[in-house]
This record gives structure tokens, sequence and C-alpha cells, in this order.
């Protein structure tokens, strides 16, 4: 009798599971939210960064306690190198915070073609990776093309206001050479990597 009680039981299980079945319809809710992994990912990077949003107002809050702080008593020298560090490090975390939706949309953009795009479900759907690697160097030549003109913007007003100073004078006059150079480089690197694109696709 024993041997035959684990055979009935599931027996039962089956025809209990059968009549529910046959009663009505289960559905179930899909706890993530999303069908695609694509959007299982978006979410969880969407919770993260503002999570560390959060957490990097907290610590600016707490490295400006610790800087008043600092200057109470005859001021503590390594409190307010502390309450710098603490400061500059959750600015930097915050402006990745911030930045980090750009910068997925940016990738999602390089390798998939647009940001609302779906992942392709079938080869004939995928770019190539010709497509691939001309969108990174574009969005990589471009953020080069850009931080060149910050350069030389910066390197011209530390240019007006060196204020008769030879070194800021010099630091400046590099600063726009640099950045100059790096916006002709930028240029001509875009120019030769879309005729080589263009080579290579036909």
């Amino acid at each position: 009798m024993k041997k035959f009680l684990p055979s009935l039981i599931f027996l039962f299980l089956l025809a209990l599971s059968a009549s529910c079945n046959a009663q009505a319809h289960i559905s179930i809710i899909n706890p993530v939210g999303t069908p695609t992994l694509t959007g299982f990912l978006e979410n969880v990077m969407s919770h993260l960064l503002s999570i560390i949003a959060y957490v990097a107002v907290l610590f600016i809050v707490i490295g400006g306690i610790m800087y008043v702080m600092s200057g109470m008593g005859g001021g503590n020298d390594g409190l307010k190198k502390t309450a710098q560090n603490t400061l500059t490090f959750a600015i930097i975390g915050l402006a990745l915070a911030v930045a980090g939706p750009s910068f997925l949309k940016e990738l999602k953009t390089i390798v998939l073609g647009s940001p609302t795009a779906d992942v392709p479900m079938n080869l004939n759907q995928a770019p190539s990776l010709v497509e691939i690697v001309q969108r990174a160097l574009s969005f990589l030549l471009s953020i080069v093309g850009v931080l060149a003109i910050i350069g030389l913007v910066l390197g011209g007003i530390m240019y007006i206001f060196a204020a008769g100073s030879v070194d800021v004078a010099k630091r400046a006059t590099k600063m726009i050479s640099y950045s100059l150079l790096g916006i002709i480089i930028s240029g001509t690197a875009l120019i030769v990597v879309k005729k080589v694109a263009e080579l290579i696709g036909n």
C-alpha cells in the first residue's frame, strides 16, 4: 500500500488540476511588467539611477554640514578635506546619474539605429557590423568635437581674464591650440569614416 500512495496522490492532484482548468481560466500576471529583456533592463537602470541620484543629494547635504562644522572651533583641516572630497564625489555621482539615461539612449541608437527601436527578432532585421561601427565612431567623434569647442571657449575666457599674467596667457594659448587641433582632427576623421563606410558599403 505504501508503494502506491505517491502514485495515488499524484493522480488525485492531476485530476484536481484538470477539473480546475475545466471550470475557470487561470491567468498569471507578469511581475516584471514588461515582456522584453530590453524593457526589463531599462526599468532596472531607471530605478538604479534614481537611487544613485537620491544618495548623491544626501551626500551633498552631508558634505555641506561637514564643511560648516569644519569652520567651527578654530577650523578642522581634516574635516574640511573630508567635506571637500564628499562634495566632489557626490557631485560626480549626481552628474553620472543625470547623464546616465542620455548615454543609454545613445548606446541604443548606436546598436539599433534608433532609441525607440526594439531588439530585432531575426537576422535580416539586425544592423550590420559596419553600421554599428560607423554609428559608434560618429558618436565618439561628435563628443570629441563638443569637448574641443568647450576647450576653445574656456581658453578664450582664460585669455580674457589673464590680466597681464604670462603663465595664464600661455595656458590659454595652449588650450586654444589643442582645441582647434581637436576640432580639425574630429572633423577630418568624421569625413574619412563616412567615405570608408561608403566604400565598404559599395
